[in-house]
């Protein structure tokens, strides 16, 4: 679901607006700006290391807890309700990146079904398309005249 930038209705995800015709693909070209998309595409990769970490982390401390031990198993459940915030906070990342590609329905649903594990696969995948595409190509460095 995205909102038309001309007549503010609530649509489906397809590049032309049902009320107004308002077309993406004329839009600025046919697409975002790039420094944008690829800025929004290492968010993606930093923010799924973030999450797995802390659910690898939480895995860990579970581990290692032993008899008696009353601090383990709460940095466990602590690591793991971060893990679980950060991957919401992913998930509309990942919604966030897909409407800039006009694809944000599928990616969303997709990422919301396999939730929460899933997220950190679609959002790798969706960096990675990105990539691809071109649109979010990294600048040079800058060092070439």
């Amino acid at each position: 679901m995205r909102i038309c930038p001309q007549c503010r209705l609530i649509a489906s995800d397809d590049p032309q607006c049902p009320e107004c015709g308002w077309n993406t693909a004329a839009a600025i070209g046919g697409a975002p700006p790039p420094s944008l998309v690829a800025r929004h595409a290492d968010h993606l990769e930093y923010m799924s290391i973030f999450t797995a970490l802390m659910f690898g982390g939480s895995l860990i401390g579970a581990f290692a807890t032993t008899r008696g031990n009353h601090f383990m198993p709460a940095v466990s459940i602590g690591l793991l309700v971060t893990g679980l915030i950060a991957d919401i906070f992913l998930l509309l990342l990942i919604n966030r990146t897909a409407s800039l590609l006009a694809e944000a329905s599928r990616w969303t649903v997709g990422a919301a079904l396999t939730f929460p594990f899933g997220t950190l696969i679609f959002a790798w995948l969706l960096a990675r398309r990105v990539r691809l595409s071109g649109a979010g190509a990294r600048p040079s460095s800058g060092t070439e005249n």
